[in-house]
């Protein structure tokens, strides 16, 4: 048999001229899940963040190549599938990943062209994708569903089952019909159909220390997926990372924040998709950094640069449904402390609407830190504001009034994403928005007018609202260096967790929120290891879960009043408690929810509002603020 098939191979390779070799049998240790957290550019330079968890029912990853006859084969049939699936825009996501790290950037872009290959392919140049999926064959095709498991593997149909042989035409759609047991909820019978082609081939992967590191082939795509979206021209970044040199002179400052994990700026501990957007990098990726930083820091050769990424020019999700701008210029000074300024926007529709998502637009990115939209039906926001002479009012931390809601926000790198199934956050048309932004001095003065585009819900089926825990009973003496609250909420229903923003002020080290279950069981909601005022941020849960009524959701936060914590506003040291200023403290947790039974949303809302003012009363009592 094994000569037959020598001889087989052998034909066949003269025949096409090809270096071919025969399908291996899976491995015993199979990949069952995608747990890797990745940001990657495709061939024509936009980045696709990928993630265990996804909204997405279904996602393809095809390892193809433009070398391997098979795959190429099977380029028009991928294209086809790409078109009947919504061309990713849908429930369904289809990326190719070229398995050959010997090419360049450009050669994939010319295969694309010349194939007119229509749907993404990922530049997989450090083979992380195939370290996570361990492929053996060019091509086969990966089919998760949206918690990352792998469902399938193998085959894209039966047109190839014997190397050198094929069908005319396939008689069994398998990467298909795998797709649609998928989406349906169905289990797959056959998980696994054997992929026939060339094998796939991990490329000689050396330590970051002992490989020949270049710019344009190691560094560049780091960057690029990660970095530039910030550090670019008009962006919040302070310098851009878009070139060479822009990255060989500062080498060492850049591994060194990525090695203490200041950057990208991502404050969650969870590295392994639970939240959509997360900005990491992978342990490898680090290593990269710090290892070219101590080399020469050569640029490398021209075709391995891949492209510049590209950026949405306009809103990323099209024409907005209203455009909200504050009604004049702020002026920011070129030094000095942060400023959070709140800008009472009023705006006019003539029902309430449901918020599927916002886009934020910085009038001045170079200086727009982040920004708060909330809700004011109560008119508090625009008395503030007119007591003071410049446009909107100055706090520190909340808006300075109980919001009526909120219908998201903004910090740099953030894309825009529609909450999903219908939901969406409520825009009464008696409140006003009060955009909160922190402006961050840039060193030179200058003007912001900031804007906002928002996008109504379709076709609305219920509403996401917001819950919270807080705690009142900060009394943090001065020196003391690990000072411990703790808050807790009791859920009146069940309740679907799609979202959770920790806060707290300049003594804020740590917060870690837990979940414990009527069951005895605990879920860990968020961990923040190392918190920082300066980048706050509301973390969407990729794979939104519901808790059910009588969870008990307990926030435990960390405090340093000791002059060893660099943030601390008072040198030396004072005691502080409970209060809106810089130099008082806060423990709130937010968390954006919603409830199958869209007549509970008042109960539920208001059960929150009831605790609150419980623990404001209490706090009062005690002859608090």
């Amino acid at each position: 048999m094994k000569s037959y098939v020598a001889l087989l191979v052998s034909g066949f390779l003269v025949l096409t001229g090809q270096t071919f070799a025969l399908a291996e049998e899976v491995s015993d240790k199979q990949i069952s899940a995608f747990t890797t957290n990745l940001t990657r550019q495709d061939h024509t330079g936009t980045v696709h963040e990928l993630a265990p968890n996804s909204r997405k029912a279904a996602r393809v990853f095809i390892f193809m190549t433009g070398e391997c006859p098979v795959a190429k084969s099977y380029f028009p049939v991928l294209n086809e599938l790409y078109a009947k699936w919504g061309k990713n825009q849908e429930s369904i996501q289809l990326l190719g990943i070229w398995a050959d790290a010997t090419q360049s950037p450009q050669q994939v872009a010319n295969y694309a062209k010349e194939y007119d290959i229509a749907f993404p392919i990922l530049l997989d140049r450090d083979a992380s994708l195939g370290q996570a999926l361990q492929p053996t064959n060019i091509p086969e095709a990966f089919v998760l569903n949206h918690a990352g498991k792998v469902v399938y593997r193998g085959r894209i149909d039966d047109r190839f089952l014997q190397l050198g042989r094929s069908k005319p035409e396939a008689t069994e759609k398998t990467l298909e019909r795998a797709v649609e047991s998928v989406t349906s909820g169905l289990e797959l019978a056959v998980p696994y159909q054997e992929p026939i082609g060339c094998f796939y081939e991990l490329p000689p992967a050396p330590s970051p220390g002992a490989a020949k590191l270049t710019f344009n082939k190691d560094i560049a795509p780091i960057l690029n997926a990660n970095c530039v979206v910030c550090h670019r021209d008009g962006e919040v970044g302070p310098f851009p990372l878009t070139s060479y040199m822009d990255a060989a002179k500062r080498a060492r400052q850049i591994a060194r924040v990525v090695d203490l994990k200041l950057m990208p700026p991502w404050k969650a501990a969870q590295t392994h998709g639970e939240f959509e957007g997360q900005r990491t990098l992978t342990e490898h990726e680090i290593e990269t950094l710090k290892a070219w930083a101590k080399t020469d820091r050569v640029e490398g050769a021209p075709q391995d640069l891949p492209p510049q990424p590209t950026f949405a020019s306009d809103w990323h999700l099209g024409t907005p449904d209203m455009v909200l701008e504050m009604e004049a210029d702020f002026e920011v000074p070129a030094g000095g402390p942060d400023i959070f300024q709140n800008f009472v926007i009023p705006f006019d529709i003539p029902e309430d609407k449901l918020v599927a998502t916002v886009e934020f637009k910085p009038g001045d990115a170079s200086v727009v830190h982040h920004s708060i939209l909330y809700l004011d039906n109560s008119g508090k926001a625009r008395q503030r504001d007119a007591k003071t002479p410049e446009p909107g009012y100055s706090t520190f931390g909340g808006p300075g009034f109980t919001p009526s809601g909120s219908i998201g926000g903004w910090s740099p790198g953030k894309t825009p994403r529609p909450l999903p199934d219908g939901l969406g956050r409520k825009m009464g048309k008696n409140d006003d928005l009060v955009m909160q932004i922190h402006y961050h001095p840039s060193g030179k003065a200058t003007k912001d007018r900031s804007k906002v585009g928002i996008y109504f819900v379709d076709k609305p089926k219920n509403e996401a609202f917001a819950v919270w825990t807080s705690s009142f009973d900060l009394d943090i003496p001065p020196g003391e260096a690990n000072y411990i609250v703790k808050a807790t909420y009791k859920l009146p229903t069940d309740l679907t967790m799609l979202s959770c923003i920790p806060h707290m002020h300049l003594l804020g080290q740590e917060m870690t929120v837990t979940a414990k279950l009527p069951d005895g069981s605990s879920k860990q909601l968020i961990h923040v290891p190392q918190w920082d005022f300066n980048w706050q941020d509301e973390y969407m849960y990729s794979d939104p879960f519901t808790l059910p009524a009588g969870t008990v959701v307990t926030v435990e936060a960390r405090y340093d009043n000791s002059s060893d914590n660099p943030a601390n506003p008072s040198s030396p040291p004072e005691r502080v408690t409970f209060g809106e200023q810089t130099t008082d403290e806060m423990l709130y947790c937010f968390f954006l929810v919603s409830v199958d039974n869209p007549k509970l949303v008042p109960a539920v809302a208001g059960d929150a509002l009831t605790h609150e003012a419980i623990r404001r009363a209490a706090f009062r009592l005690k002859g608090g603020r």
